[in-house]
């Protein structure tokens, strides 16, 4: 990724959601359109109901970067610009409805090439997915099998390794896809 970071994540409900607008708003068009052009006496009135969504800061969270966060954060990504640098993010108290709460951030501990430099996408999505995964029963109180969190992992890209990132960040969303409130883990 151009962004510096890289992430792992199943893919997520915002395409769903997506789909819904667009047929929605298709339909609500469709409705809008012009009629047969008969005579004014035989118009009839029809109503049209459309539902938008409003983007941008929720209320009572605090725009900041991802590798800003520490473990019991919790967080939204924003939704109103999908190219946008991935690293900034909506920090939500846990007690609000929120999409992701950081479980740890590890400092990168696998394999280096000679000199330091990056081992590759690969070698390190690898070290954080394991070590993400290897913490998620002790982080969340159930294993990842039986419960309703999945995980999602940032590890260093390649550029952002060039400035000396080596932060993991492991977090937990609903494997719904929707929303939580409170920690993961009381």
């Amino acid at each position: 990724m151009s962004t510096g970071l890289s992430a792992s994540r199943r893919p997520g409900p915002l395409v769903t959601i997506g789909l819904l607008a667009a047929v929605t708003l298709s339909v609500a068009l469709g409705a809008c359109s012009g009629g047969s052009g008969g005579s004014s006496a035989e118009k009839s009135t029809t109503t049209t109901e459309v539902t938008t969504t409003t983007f941008g800061l929720p209320a009572g969270a605090e725009a900041t970067g991802l590798r800003d966060l520490t473990a019991g954060q919790c967080f939204e990504l924003p939704v109103d610009d999908p190219g946008a640098d991935d690293r900034a993010v909506w920090a939500l108290p846990c007690s609000d409805p929120h999409t992701h709460e950081v479980v740890a951030v590890l400092d990168y501990g696998g394999a280096t090439v000679r000199g330091g430099g990056y081992p590759g996408r690969t070698v390190v999505q690898d070290w954080a997915e394991q070590n993400c995964y290897g913490g998620f029963e002790a982080a969340v109180g159930e294993t990842w099998t039986e419960s309703d969190f999945d995980i999602e992992t940032w590890w260093p890209s390649e550029e952002s390794w060039a400035r000396r990132d080596r932060k993991v960040i492991c977090t937990v969303y609903p494997s719904s896809g929707g929303r939580t409130t409170g920690p993961v883990r009381p």
